[in-house]
């Protein structure tokens, strides 16, 4: 059986926006979605909310996905893909990054993805789907975070998609624009619903079907 990692924040997690006290039921995630077309493929899960690519949150620890990834690897180890979609919080206004140092952030965390010192053990590592993260909705000004995303925010998350293209073409890793869905119809402009969710997971599921 092969074994497929999901790696990413909140909208890998299934964060509802519009009900923060109940998660996103399994079957309506993106990854849900994703699992349901492949039976014979076993999938995990690791989403977090506010986990960052490389960004360190002063308030919630273990956010940091770049630190947390080797041991996550060896956890899941051995792995046929990772579906990494990153990139979301790290835009958000504390931080102060541009789209390079997102993007180069990125490069690093790929780089680390394909070392093989985390890899000598298995027969290959793994290949690499790289999704750019959703955009974020037109209305972010009447969101519940905004002040801790904002229109700063929202222009870094359009600008990754290019960059995390010419990312996966650079390293040999397959892509997926995330950003073809929007947060928009969820109040707060930052998490994806589940008619988006399905979106996105039908997009992944595409591409997944070259890599398995």
């Amino acid at each position: 059986m092969k074994n497929v990692l999901f790696y990413g924040d909140s909208n890998t997690w299934g964060y509802q926006g519009d009900n923060p006290m109940h998660r996103l039921d399994a079957d309506k995630r993106y990854t849900g979605v994703v699992a349901a077309q492949f039976p014979d493929v076993h999938f995990i899960e690791e989403g977090l909310c506010g986990r960052t690519i490389c960004s360190t949150d002063p308030i919630d620890y273990g956010r940091n996905g770049m630190a947390m990834l080797p041991a996550l690897l060896a956890t899941h180890d051995p792995l046929d893909v990772i579906v990494i979609m990153l990139g979301t919080n790290d835009s958000k206004a504390m931080y102060g990054h541009s789209p390079f140092t997102i993007s180069d952030a990125m490069d690093r965390t790929i780089k680390l993805m394909q070392s093989p010192l985390l890899w000598s053990n298995t027969m290959q590592k793994p290949q690499i789907l790289l999704v750019a993260p959703p955009k974020m909705g037109e209305n972010l000004a009447d969101s519940v975070y905004y002040g801790m995303f904002d229109e700063s925010s929202a222009a870094l998350i359009r600008a990754l998609p290019a960059r995390f293209r010419t990312l996966a073409e650079k390293y040999g890793c397959a892509f997926v624009d995330g950003s073809a869905v929007t947060a928009a119809k969820c109040s707060d402009q930052i998490h994806l619903t589940a008619e988006e969710h399905a979106v996105l997971g039908r997009l992944i599921a595409d591409k997944l079907r070259e890599l398995l």
